[in-house]
């Protein structure tokens, strides 16, 4: 039996009107009416009255600046929008519409007290707008103002925008536009950026940045597994990177090595990660909603991915570090036979510049190939007889 979708507890919808529109003009002669009359005459200002009835309550209008606006405030605001229409501007109405019971889940209403947290839901609605006009070209153009609506099962904030003087004329926003305003608006309010931050740092510093630990560099199946990726690493050096198609088969072992790192020394850290990533994704769930276009669908999924890329990243960085201090070394060595040969005094061989150009080119390719066997030998003999890499 196939699971029933869960509701979003968050929904973000936006409508648009042209100037020669009577909810136009009804909006700019109810803008500065009481909240009683507002209540009633909810049908008429708003775009949306074929599925949300009159409010059983409404505050006083806010705007970007103000948490409630003035009799002179609401005044010129109301000239500004007559203007705009006079102007030919568009008019968008957006609504921020949520199930009560996820205010309360999240803290934010109390159905008891009929208490909602107002300054917060303004806050979150300004950076979404913020967002929306900036995405539009008009954030220096356009005025806006909204109102919260209370309602039994659904509370919204209804906003609406336009441009006195306009720049535009196409009022349409993409879905992407919604969906970018609505992650803007819960973001704010859900305060999300510090849950983010927690799980990052859990990734990048916990685990992936702790692993210069002296004690792991002497780990014996860290050395081993650390040979079979440089067995198998691709002979362009510029494709050293997790990412790369051309790395598929030394991936696998970067992988094992991840997975043998955290299991052996960061299996705390991780389960806290897993933990903090369970949590966010039941909220996630609960404010966007299940189905195939949820943006955070995949979320679990893609921060452990990014964690094994990190740490992928990580022992590749020390990888490349370990084979420069080997040709460092295999130069000095070289440079040292060379010196070598010509204090030979015996010794009849000259060659030229030109001719030890042609050798090395000649032989380059096959060098190529079978250098990364020789770090690989090199590796095993220190390995086998305990030597640091």
């Amino acid at each position: 039996m196939s699971k029933l979708k869960q509701s979003p507890g968050v929904v973000v919808v936006s409508k648009f009107i042209v100037s020669n529109s009577k909810t136009f003009s009804s909006y700019i002669d109810y803008m500065n009416r009481d909240e009683a009359i507002r209540n009633k005459s909810f049908n008429r200002y708003s775009l949306y009255n074929d599925y949300m009835g009159n409010p059983e309550k409404t505050t006083g209008l806010f705007n970007k600046d103000t948490d409630l606006m003035n009799e002179n405030e609401k005044l010129d605001a109301k000239e500004l929008f007559a203007k705009a229409q006079k102007n030919k501007s568009v008019l968008w109405q957006d609504v921020f519409s949520f199930d009560n019971r996820w205010l309360e889940k999240q803290g934010l209403y109390n159905p008891r007290t009929k208490e909602l947290d107002e300054k917060k839901v303004k806050d979150a609605v300004r950076k979404s707008i913020e967002y929306a006009v900036e995405k539009k070209c008009i954030a220096e153009t356009c005025t806006w103002n909204g109102a919260i609506h209370y309602n039994t099962k659904h509370i919204h904030v209804h906003v609406a925008i336009c441009e006195p003087n306009p720049t535009i004329q196409r009022g349409k926003r993409t879905q992407k536009t919604l969906d970018i305003m609505k992650n803007k608006f819960v973001n704010e309010l859900l305060d999300s950026k510090e849950n983010f931050k927690d799980i990052n740092n859990i990734i990048r510093k916990d685990i992936v940045d702790s692993k210069k630990n002296s004690k792991i560099k002497e780990d014996k199946k860290l050395k081993e597994l650390t040979r079979n990726v440089i067995r198998n690493l691709p002979k362009d050096k510029r494709h050293w990177h997790y990412g790369y198609n051309t790395m598929n088969d030394a991936k696998k072992y970067l992988d094992e090595m991840t997975k043998y790192y955290i299991d052996t020394y960061k299996k705390d850290e991780f389960k806290e990660l897993i933990l903090k990533l369970d949590k966010q994704d039941d909220v996630f769930k609960e404010t966007y909603g299940v189905g195939q276009r949820s943006k955070f669908k995949d979320y679990k999924e893609n921060k452990i991915d990014e964690l094994y890329k990190r740490m992928g990243n990580a022992f590749l960085t020390e990888i490349k570090a370990y084979i420069k201090r080997e040709d460092e070394l295999d130069k000095i060595v070289n440079q040292k036979k060379i010196n070598k040969l010509y204090s030979n005094k015996s010794s009849k061989i000259i060659i030229s510049k030109k001719e030890l150009k042609n050798i090395e080119k000649a032989l380059s390719n096959e060098f190529d190939s079978i250098k990364n066997m020789d770090y690989y030998q090199r590796l095993q003999y220190k390995i086998d007889n305990g030597i640091n890499i």
